[in-house]
């Protein structure tokens, strides 16, 4: 995977442009010590570097993207529109092609190009406004073919691209049948493509199609209508990441010494969680029962041993493990057993596999670093 990036300099600066709500936070200090040493500072440079070179977007203007969003008055496809709007603006310059293309009927509003701004915030408003010649609720939904569609689309692009696609889970065929899963298998056989579906669907059918499709290969997801509206990161990450690099300067200061909460590491082949950190992910869960306008962001990776998707999946894996640690905890409990004071919905899983290592894979020491969990608190 090719991969761009910036170079930003300031945890507040990256943070205030790229991730908002996103604050870094010492929640684990035991003990604070403050005595003269030389110490080693570090100065932090962050990157904002580029996952995906590529991103489409889908959008379903039938079904129950045509019906009100509890009690905001606005339709979920204005709300839609309203999310990639607002992401759009505050995505970094890395040279992205993108397309924004509805399917009910198939309709192109932002043609695969360069990704403008401007010209991208005007084609989601024309998208928005547009009304087709039927109701919605006799428009057909060729998910099929739309994803068909994108074949000679993902043809003139070259690297990764991120699909996102709008559905309820229900779609029509037409003349010749296209089936929506085998469509979706098809073009990822052929292309270096993830699909993130962006569900609205409500019963177990539709549950079922969304998910379907998002099995077609290790990369796709299912991320609830929801979610996405609640949490950037859910879309954001499948297109940008912020990563860490560090420089160290050394000097005589009054350091306050404290416990940190570093990455979570793993062992080889392994997503289970070190007794050594279950002081550390406890006093993280104490605290996220003390501030509950907080969630955290959760990120799996992994060394580059072995198989590059089973790697993403054993990142993946690692990632839920943290999650779950967090959830299950007895700090939770509130009294009862499985009741859990934190809710899922504040807990943000990602995951990457073996890309942006922070060490080099050519040692075991170096191997071990990149074996790990990384762990940011947000505050809503």
């Amino acid at each position: 995977m090719r991969k761009s990036k910036i170079t930003l300099v300031g945890l507040a600066m990256i943070i205030g442009l790229i991730m908002t709500g996103l604050i870094a936070t010492n929640v684990l200090a035991a003990e604070v010590i403050v005595k003269q040493v030389p110490v080693e500072r570090v100065r932090v440079v962050q990157e904002v570097v580029k996952v995906a070179d590529n991103f489409i977007v889908l959008f379903d203007a039938s079904g129950s993207m045509q019906d009100q969003y509890g009690y905001t008055g606005q339709k979920k496809i204005e709300l839609a529109k309203q999310i990639y709007e607002a992401r759009s603006a505050r995505l970094p310059d890395l040279d992205w092609n993108a397309g924004v293309y509805l399917y009910t009927p198939w309709k192109s509003f932002y043609e695969m190009q360069p990704f403008n701004k401007e010209a991208y915030t005007d084609a989601l408003d024309q998208l928005a406004a547009y009304q087709p010649s039927l109701s919605y609720k006799n428009q057909p939904t060729p998910l099929g073919n739309a994803i068909k569609n994108l074949d000679p689309i993902l043809a003139k692009v070259s690297g990764e691209t991120a699909v996102f696609i709008f559905s309820d889970g229900q779609f029509t065929l037409s003349q010749p049948k296209i089936w929506p899963v085998p469509a979706a298998r098809e073009i990822a056989s052929k292309y270096d493509v993830c699909f993130y579906i962006i569900s609205s669907a409500q019963t177990p059918k539709s549950e079922k199609l969304v998910n379907d499709l998002a099995s077609v290969n290790t990369c796709s997801r299912v991320f609830s209508f929801d979610a996405v509206l609640s949490r950037p990161e859910y879309t954001t990450s499948a297109l940008y990441m912020v990563v860490d690099r560090a420089f160290v300067d050394t000097e005589l200061v009054s350091k306050v010494v404290g416990i940190e909460l570093d990455n979570i590491l793993f062992d080889f082949n392994s997503a289970d969680i070190r007794a050594e950190y279950d002081d550390e992910l406890g006093a993280l869960a104490k605290f996220l029962e003390n501030n509950p306008e907080a969630y955290v962001v959760i990120e799996g990776f992994a060394d580059s041993t072995g198989d590059p998707e089973y790697n993403l999946a054993l990142s993946q894996r690692r990632a839920e493990s943290v999650k779950d640690f967090l959830m299950e905890s007895e700090i939770f409990s509130a009294g009862e057993a499985n009741i859990s004071a934190v809710a899922e919905k504040r807990l943000v899983t990602l995951w990457y596999g073996k890309d942006l290592p922070v060490a080099s894979n050519d040692t075991a020491e170096g191997r071990q670093l990149n074996r790990r969990v990384r762990i940011t608190v947000g505050s809503i």
